[in-house]
């Protein structure tokens, strides 16, 4: 089919599609109607090398299976490694200790706060509760 946009001529042929009728049969604004269906559409699977679980396999364009490919072995993020990437990696490991420490330290003595307020208004059960819970944390 010969086509023209902005006054570029070019050449147009859409795929063809095998259509088949089927059996379901319906109405609408009470005219039959009968439903169709393309036999077959081919689609095409992706490529790529994956892994699962730690099994490297591949596929081909149409989904099967392929012998596993030798994948380059990347190096691990939190690896130490050599120079100043090392240093920044102690560096980054030691601040999280520090905040993680933070962390719990600033949780026990709101757990203590609790146990305070708790004792002062006599909650036996909610006093356990939280010395259970201080136990926990530390």
């Amino acid at each position: 089919m010969k086509l023209c946009y902005r006054g570029v001529d070019y050449d147009y042929n859409p795929p063809s599609l095998e259509v088949r009728e089927s059996e379901l049969t319906g109405h609408y604004r009470g005219r039959p109607l009968r439903f169709s269906y393309v036999r077959h559409l081919p689609v095409t699977q992706p490529i790529g090398n994956y892994t699962y679980r730690g099994v490297s396999y591949s596929t081909n364009c149409h989904g099967q299976i392929q012998p596993p490919v030798a994948v380059p072995q990347r190096q691990p993020v939190f690896q130490a490694g050599h120079g100043t990437a090392s240093r920044g990696l102690q560096a980054r490991r030691h601040l999280l200790r520090e905040a993680a420490e933070a962390h719990r330290v600033n949780i026990q003595r709101s757990i203590q706060h609790r146990i305070e307020v708790a004792r002062i208004q006599g909650n036996d059960q909610l006093l356990r509760q939280l010395e259970d819970e201080l136990h926990q944390t530390a």
